[in-house]
């Protein structure tokens, strides 16, 4: 018996899935409501709907927070992505904006000293030891007509930078005001006191001294101090820096003033070296 159940199974489900229909639909034409056969279908399927409307709807919830959930990820990722990209256009930006501004600086100084003679460089490295105060200068642009040599002035639209040490193809060494071995003849600008300026070589700042100035020469705190054009280097009238302490010796013929430089070369990008005329030794 189970031997043949199991061999026309197949033809025993297609049988009873025709004829249950068959006798539901006898059934109903004999009175109203659910019959027998109808009431015994729904009670035996109902559960298995409810289980699989509750699966269905749990896998459609569940893959639509997952959807929603990955297309989130998708979505901030490329805001991300976004913010980034603008951030670097707005540094570059502002870079432009600030290195602009820096040329226009330039430029006026181009036209408030026409007569100098003037050649573009860019700060490539700097060395702070206290004994080598070297700013290392990339020239924007090779001329042989203007062939530049140790001694020659380095400035910006500030004022003195320095002077060239040494020169080798497209890169110069510049000694700055700051070096021990850097001397400037000026005058202050207000009265035309007239002393040297040095540097200390200190090895956390650009401090400088003005010396040479007689006990009587009145100098005060926040005297400009510009260059005389003596000595053969650096023109006349450049600014040098600001007179921050005045140190009067009880004895003795004469006086030391402390200065800062008007350069803050911490922050220097673009130089100007002074050629033509006002070169080394051809200055009246």
């Amino acid at each position: 018996m189970i031997d043949a159940l199991a061999r026309y199974r197949v033809h025993i489900l297609v049988a009873a899935m025709l004829l249950l229909p068959a006798l539901s639909m006898l059934l109903a034409r004999g009175g109203s409501g659910r019959n027998p056969v109808d009431r015994a279908a729904i009670n035996l399927l109902g559960p298995l709907q409810t289980g699989a409307a509750f699966g269905l709807g749990f896998i459609e919830d569940l893959w639509n927070d997952y959807v929603a959930l990955r297309n989130m990820k998708e979505e901030n990722e490329r805001l991300r992505q976004e913010i980034a990209q603008l951030r670097e256009e707005r540094a570059r930006l502002v870079g432009v904006l600030q290195e602009n501004a820096r040329l226009r600086q330039m430029l006026q100084l181009k036209g408030e000293r026409p007569e100098l003679e003037l050649r573009g460089a860019r700060v490539i490295a700097a060395d702070v030891s206290p004994f080598f105060r070297v700013l290392r200068l990339r020239l924007d642009t090779h001329d042989a007509d203007q062939k530049l040599e140790p001694r020659m002035a380095v400035v910006s639209h500030e004022g003195v930078v320095g002077q060239i040490l040494e020169v080798y193809d497209d890169y110069v060494d510049v000694m700055l005001v700051s070096d021990p071995r850097s001397n400037i003849d000026v005058y202050t600008q207000r009265n035309r006191t007239r002393g040297m300026v040095y540097g200390l070589g200190h090895k956390r700042d650009y401090a400088c001294r003005m010396g040479y100035l007689r006990r009587r020469d009145e100098v005060h705190d926040g005297d400009v101090l510009v260059t005389s054009g003596k000595g053969g280097i650096f023109p006349r009238e450049l600014l040098v820096g600001t007179v921050t302490d005045v140190q009067r010796k009880e004895y003795g013929l004469n006086q030391e003033a402390s200065v800062e430089p008007i350069v803050d070369v911490s922050r220097l990008e673009e130089v100007f070296i002074i050629t033509g005329k006002a070169a080394p030794g051809q200055r009246p």
